[in-house]
C-alpha cells in the first residue's frame, strides 16, 4: 500500500505513543546471550518498512552478513530502507524490491536468515501455511531460521478488534511454522505500554492499512478508542529453525 510518506510517519506516530523501541532493544540483549547467529551469512527482510528493527537485530545478533534483501511494498518505506542499508551496511550486497510477499518469487538462492516481524497479520489464515511451506522448502536454507515477531493483547478489547479487523492469535501462526517444517529454537516476551488517548489524523494510515477492508475515518477511530487510556500489549519474539 503505497501511501508517498504518510504511512511511514503514522507508524513513526504510533509507536512514539509508548516504549516499543526501547523494549525491542532490552529483548534484542537479553536473546543474544543465549542464541548464536554468528554463521548468518545471507538474509531477507519481509515487510521491514524503513528497516530499522531488522538492522538493530542484526547488529545485535552479530551476524555476519554479506547479503541483505528486502521485500517492502510501500514505496517510502523502501526508499528509506535503501539508505539506511547504505549507511548501517556498507559494501554489503543489498537489494529492495517493491512488492509483496505473496507475489515475490524468492530469493532465487536460499537465505540463512529470514525476518518477519508483524508481518503474517497481513496474510489471510487459509494462505499462510502455504507462504510458510514455501518460505521452508524454496527460501532458506536447510537448517536456516526465521525470525518472527508478533502481538497479543494482555486483557480487554483491542483497537483493532473494534474496528472488525483482529489479529490472528500467536498459537495460529505457531502451529502453521511447526506444519511447515519448524521447530521453535527460541522464544522470548516483552511488555508494551501505548498511550492511545486522543488520536488525530497522524495514526490514520496504520490503522487504514491494518483495515484495508474498509475506510477507517478518524471519528471510527476515536469510537474505537473511547476509554482508552495505557494499553499493553505483550510482543513475542521467536526464533524458528528449519528441521532439514
Amino acid at each position: 500500500m503505497a501511501m508517498d510518506e504518510s504511512y511511514l510517519k503514522s507508524l513513526a506516530a504510533y509507536n512514539e505513543r509508548g516504549n516499543y523501541r526501547e523494549a525491542f532493544i532490552n529483548a534484542l540483549s537479553k536473546i543474544f546471550t543465549d542464541v548464536k547467529l554468528g554463521g548468518v551469512r545471507s538474509c531477507l527482510a519481509i515487510g521491514p518498512g524503513d528497516g530499522w528493527y531488522e538492522l538493530e537485530f542484526l547488529k545485535h545478533c552479530e551476524a555476519n552478513i554479506c547479503k541483505f534483501i528486502g521485500i517492502e511494498p510501500d514505496h517510502a518505506s523502501a526508499e528509506h530502507l535503501r539508505t539506511s542499508l547504505r549507511s548501517s551496511l556498507p559494501g554489503v550486497e543489498s537489494q529492495v524490491f517493491e512488492t509483496d510477499m505473496q507475489s515475490w518469487e524468492g530469493p532465487g538462492i536460499p537465505v540463512d536468515l529470514i525476518m518477519m516481524f508483524q508481518v503474517l497479520y497481513f496474510v489471510p489464515a487459509g494462505e499462510r501455511q502455504e507462504l510458510l511451506k514455501k518460505v521452508h522448502d524454496n527460501w532458506l536454507v536447510s537448517g536456516g531460521y526465521v525470525a518472527v515477531l508478533t502481538g497479543r493483547k494482555v486483557s480487554g478489547t483491542t483497537v483493532r478488534e473494534q474496528l472488525g479487523s483482529p489479529v490472528p492469535r500467536s498459537e495460529e501462526i505457531e502451529a502453521d511454522f511447526l506444519k511447515a517444517g519448524f521447530n521453535r529454537h527460541y522464544e522470548h516476551e516483552m511488555a508494551v505500554t501505548r498511550d492511545l488517548r486522543d488520536p488525530d489524523e497522524s495514526l490514520l494510515p496504520f490503522y487504514q492499512l491494518h483495515c484495508k477492508d474498509r475506510l477507517i475515518t478518524l471519528d471510527d477511530l476515536r469510537e474505537a478508542m473511547k476509554g482508552t487510556t495505557f494499553n499493553e500489549t505483550r510482543y513475542t519474539i521467536t526464533i524458528y529453525k528449519s528441521r532439514n
